[in-house]
C-alpha cells in the first residue's frame, strides 16, 4: 500500500499528524507523543466503501446471531402464521377433534434432515405448534408449505381419515381383541343372546365363572345382554386372557352396532387392549425381579 506522509508542526513534543492513502481515500492518523512513547489512533472507517476487496456485510437474519438458526427460523415463521390466523399458542383443545393428524418427523429424523438442535422439551413444544397451525392449512398455502417440510420423508401432510368399521350384509359386525399373548376375533349379529367360543358355548369352554362374566361384561354394560349372537374364535395365552381378549372384541363389536355407546365403553375401559404382560424371568435370579438370598459366609 502506497503512503504519503506529510507531518504537521503543532509542538515539538505533543502532537503530530500523518497523511496515508487507502485506495484512494486519505486517512488522516493521529499520533501523540506521551510519557516517551508514541501512540497512533485513527477515526473508525466505514467498511462498506466501494473499492474495498473484503466486506463484511451484517446478517440481515436475527436467528444467525443464535448457536442453532434453522431452528429459530421456522419457529418465528410458525409464530408469524399462528399470530395472522389469531390463533392460541397454549390451547391444545383445537387439535384435538382432528382424526388424522399428520405424521411429523420424529426428534431424530428432524435432527438429521433439518439440522435442529433439539431436546424432547423443544420438540414436543414445536409439534404442538405444528398441530395448532394444521388446523388452518386448508385455507392458507403459505402454511401448507411450510407445514409440508416437517412431515416424515415419503408421507403426506393430509391424511385419508379411515372410515369407521360398519355391518356386512348380513348385519354382522367384525372386531378384534387381545390380552397378554391371547388374541381374540368376534362376530356379532342380532340374536337371542347366544355365545361362542372357538365353536363351544361359553359357558362349557371357560369353566371358571369370573371368566365368564368377563366375556360378557360389554353387554351387561350396554344393557344388551340377550339381545346378540357372539362367535368367537381366540388363540394362545390362558383362560383369563382370552376371556379379556373376547372380551374387548365384543365390546369393540357393539360399538360398530350402535355408535352411541362408544362414550360408554371407553370410560369403563372395555374397548382399550391392556398391553401388560408378564416380566421375563433374569438369569441368576428365582423370577423376574426377585433375588436369591445373599449370605455372607
Amino acid at each position: 500500500m502506497a503512503a504519503t506522509r506529510c507531518f504537521v508542526s503543532a509542538s515539538l513534543f505533543t502532537r503530530r499528524a500523518t497523511f496515508t492513502t487507502h485506495g484512494t481515500q486519505p486517512i488522516l492518523l493521529r499520533h501523540t507523543f506521551r510519557h516517551g512513547r508514541l501512540y497512533a489512533t485513527a477515526p473508525p472507517q466505514n467498511r462498506t466503501i466501494a473499492n474495498d476487496p473484503h466486506p463484511t456485510p451484517r446478517p440481515e437474519n436475527i436467528a444467525y446471531f443464535t448457536g442453532n438458526p434453522r431452528y429459530y427460523q421456522d419457529v418465528m415463521d410458525l409464530n408469524a402464521l399462528i399470530r395472522k390466523h389469531a390463533l392460541s399458542f397454549r390451547d391444545s383443545s383445537q387439535y384435538k377433534s382432528i382424526m388424522a393428524k399428520p405424521k411429523w418427523m420424529t426428534l431424530e429424523e428432524m435432527q438429521e434432515f433439518l439440522e435442529y438442535k433439539l431436546v424432547r422439551s423443544t420438540y414436543t413444544e414445536l409439534v404442538h405448534k405444528l398441530n395448532i397451525l394444521y388446523t388452518v392449512q386448508a385455507r392458507d398455502p403459505d402454511v401448507n408449505r411450510l407445514l409440508s417440510r416437517f412431515v416424515k420423508p415419503g408421507a403426506a401432510l393430509v391424511t385419508q381419515v379411515k372410515e369407521r368399521a360398519g355391518l356386512d350384509e348380513f348385519g354382522r359386525s367384525y372386531s378384534y381383541g387381545s390380552r397378554k399373548t391371547a388374541k381374540a376375533q368376534a362376530w356379532m349379529v342380532k340374536g337371542d343372546g347366544q355365545v361362542y367360543v372357538n365353536g363351544t358355548p361359553v359357558s362349557d369352554y371357560f369353566a371358571e365363572d369370573v371368566d365368564r362374566e368377563v366375556v360378557v361384561r360389554p353387554l351387561e354394560v350396554a344393557r344388551q345382554l340377550g339381545k346378540y349372537n357372539v362367535w368367537a374364535l381366540v388363540k394362545g395365552g390362558g383362560p383369563s386372557g382370552q376371556a379379556a381378549a373376547v372380551s374387548v372384541a365384543v365390546a369393540r363389536g357393539l360399538v360398530i352396532h350402535d355408535p352411541m355407546l362408544e362414550t360408554a365403553m371407553k370410560e369403563t375401559g372395555l374397548t382399550t387392549i391392556d398391553t401388560r404382560q408378564v416380566e421375563r424371568k433374569k438369569t441368576g435370579q428365582p423370577k423376574a425381579r426377585k433375588k436369591n438370598t445373599w449370605v455372607k459366609r
